[in-house]
């Protein structure tokens, strides 16, 4: 084999490597990136659910204020979660006992 063709290959040989290499580096660069990227998909779907869900409650605060100004049962029903009653009414909250005991009941009653 003569000098010229040996040094072509040894050229070709180098020059397939100093492509790989660039290749392998291009790789290690962007490997990071894409990792991260998917990392930010994921947190973009979580926060996605989170506004959904916000929007629900918004949805629901926005019904029940307007129920608030136009329904008086709902603000009875409501007085009534909270402990309210009418004149002479009387309110019986139930308690969850622990296991192994015996539940509470309380009993609120309104003046007359």
């Amino acid at each position: 084999m003569s000098s010229q063709k040996y040094w072509n290959k040894v050229y070709r040989y180098l020059a397939l490597a100093g492509v790989l290499l660039v290749l392998i580096g291009a790789a290690f660069a962007f490997f990071p990136k894409a990792n991260q990227f998917q990392n930010y998909q994921g947190i973009k779907g979580e926060l996605e659910v989170e506004i959904r869900a916000s929007e629900e409650r918004i949805k629901e605060l926005r019904l029940n204020q307007e129920k608030f100004s136009t329904d008086k049962r709902f603000v009875e029903k409501i007085a009534h979660e909270i402990g309210f009653a009418h004149e002479g009414e009387t309110i019986y909250q139930f308690e969850e006992a622990p296991a192994g005991t015996n539940g509470e009941i309380r009993s609120t009653q309104t003046p007359k």
